[in-house]
């Protein structure tokens, strides 16, 4: 069961970088987006579409 978490937290994650990358929010080079929680990448996401 916590091997479907991990995977499904990871998916929304790439959804999430992918989404950034697109609006140009970060570059593909920057390291510091992957590190980033699931919680802060929704937070950009939201403050990038205001």
């Amino acid at each position: 069961m916590s091997n479907q978490l991990h995977t499904a937290i990871t998916k929304v994650k790439k959804y999430y970088i992918e989404k950034l990358l697109h609006a140009g929010a970060f570059k593909q080079t920057d390291r510091q987006i992957y590190s980033f929680t699931l919680s802060e990448l929704q937070n950009l996401c939201r403050k990038i579409k205001r």
